[in-house]
């Protein structure tokens, strides 16, 4: 089986990174949604969160894997 990596980050993805409650990782979210003008709708992708974090990509990907 393939691995195709996830385009989208969720909040149990921030929790692993950040160590940060459930609802403070909801509440990154909002703000990174609120940056690129996104509807709470739409969802974050790794390279919105990369750039709102100021972490590498590669990084965020490293934790959406465990």
């Amino acid at each position: 089986m393939v691995n195709i990596p996830r385009l989208v980050v969720y909040t149990t993805d921030l929790q692993r990174m950040t160590g940060q409650s459930e609802r403070s990782c909801q509440r990154l979210l909002n703000k990174i949604r609120d940056m690129f003008g996104l509807e709470k709708r739409q969802l974050v992708t790794v390279r919105h969160a990369s750039e709102y974090m100021g972490v590498p990509v590669a990084e965020i990907t490293r934790f959406m894997e465990l």
